[in-house]
């Protein structure tokens, strides 16, 4: 009758594959156990402690990736609340808009006007630009001078209208960052625009 193959136990990588399917003998024994029984006790925990760190390290790498993206969504979670805060004061800054600038009327519309104006109790409503606010024909990118270590925020947006053969509404995207300390820096406007409109129609007002 053959006899059954034993294991080839030569590989260290199959002895401890081996050693690690079988039933270790209880530790609280070890006094009882032979010296072969004891080398199979030892090799085993020490391949289950092998196992052991591996699966820690990974856990630490998962935890690790947990913790960079917890940082990005709160980061994001920053920015948006900038976004929304200045969404919210550029709403709050078109509900009172400016008139738009005003022109010199010829004698006609002088002596129209001063009539509408003496039979007229109420008094005229400000209008303000806001139809076109969503219909920019040119958009400039305006940096801001920010000191070192601090962080970008997004934009500021200001619509200004300009008349330039055409008319043309132009989107400046003020570049908004917060400093170390946390102030707000953002982008100053070109030079001469005031109540969004360049300088050319405040001049003329």
């Amino acid at each position: 009758m053959p006899h059954a193959q034993r294991p080839d136990l030569t590989e260290p990588s199959r002895f401890t594959s081996f050693m690690t399917k079988r039933r270790l003998p209880m530790a609280e024994h070890a006094d009882t156990l032979s010296l072969k029984a004891l080398r199979e006790l030892v090799t085993g925990l020490v391949a289950r402690a092998d196992r052991a760190e591996i699966r820690i390290e990974a856990l630490e790498a998962d935890n690790r990736k947990l913790r960079q993206e917890n940082d990005r969504l709160r980061i994001e979670n920053t920015r948006l609340k900038v976004d929304n805060q200045l969404l919210r004061d550029e709403i709050a800054r078109l509900k009172n808009l400016p008139p738009r600038p005003p022109f010199t009327p010829s004698g006609m519309d002088q002596a129209t006007s001063a009539k509408a104006v003496a039979g007229s109790r109420k008094p005229a409503r400000r209008r303000g630009p806001k139809g076109d606010t969503g219909s920019a024909t040119r958009e400039e990118v305006l940096p801001a001078r920010a000191p070192p270590g601090s962080r970008f925020k997004g934009y500021k947006e200001c619509m200004v209208r300009d008349l330039v053969v055409r008319a043309e509404v132009v989107r400046y995207r003020r570049e908004c960052w917060v400093t170390p300390e946390g102030r707000t820096i953002i982008a100053p406007l070109p030079a001469g625009i005031k109540g969004g409109y360049p300088p050319v129609c405040v001049a003329s007002a």
